[in-house]
C-alpha cells in the first residue's frame, strides 16, 4: 500500500483547481464574422419558428433601416402582427452565403421560405402547404460584442426562384 501525504493530496487538490481556473478563465477566440453571422441568423430564425418575436429583436440594431424605409419598430410590428395572424407555422432558411466586410461587419444573402405545414424539415413541406418565400439581403455589425443586423432589403421570391 503506498501512503500518501495529506499535503500531498492538498497540493494535488490546489494544483487540479488552478488548472480548472486556468481553463475556464483562458480567453476563447472569437468566431470568424462568417460563422458569427451564421449562428445569429440560425439563432433569429429558431426564435421566429418559436414565435418569440422578442428573441428575434435582439438581433436587430436600434439604428436597422431597410431600403423600404422601415426600422426596427416597424419589423417589431410585422413580426408581432404576422404570429397574432397565425399566417405560418414554420420558417426555412435556404442558400444562405455571408461575405466578410472588416472583422466587425459582414453582408449576407438568405432565402426565408415561411410554410403552413406540420413538417419539420423543408423537403416535409407538402403540396397541400401554403407557402410564402423571401430573399433578404443585408449586413450585421458587432455592437457591443453582439451581432445585429442594421440593414436589410427583401423581395419576394416567384416559385421558380425557390429551388
Amino acid at each position: 500500500m503506498v501512503a500518501i501525504s495529506r499535503s500531498r493530496v492538498v497540493g494535488g487538490g490546489l494544483a487540479l483547481l488552478a488548472g480548472a481556473l486556468v481553463l475556464a478563465f483562458w480567453p476563447r477566440e472569437e468566431p470568424p464574422v462568417e460563422e458569427a453571422i451564421r449562428r445569429k441568423i440560425d439563432e433569429m430564425t429558431h426564435a421566429a419558428g418559436q414565435k418569440d418575436v422578442s428573441a428575434v429583436m435582439e438581433g436587430v440594431s436600434e439604428r436597422f433601416k431597410t431600403d423600404q424605409g422601415w426600422d426596427k419598430q416597424r419589423v417589431r410590428g410585422v413580426l408581432l402582427a404576422q404570429v397574432l395572424r397565425g399566417q405560418w407555422v414554420r420558417l426555412f432558411t435556404t442558400d444562405l452565403e455571408v461575405t466578410e466586410v472588416s472583422p466587425s461587419r459582414g453582408d449576407f444573402t438568405v432565402k426565408f421560405i415561411f410554410g403552413r405545414s406540420e413538417g419539420k424539415d423543408l423537403e416535409q413541406l407538402g403540396q397541400d402547404s401554403v407557402m410564402s418565400a423571401w430573399r433578404v439581403e443585408g449586413s450585421f455589425e458587432e455592437e457591443d460584442g453582439e451581432w445585429r443586423m442594421v440593414r436589410a432589403s427583401h423581395r419576394r421570391l416567384e416559385p421558380s426562384e425557390l429551388f
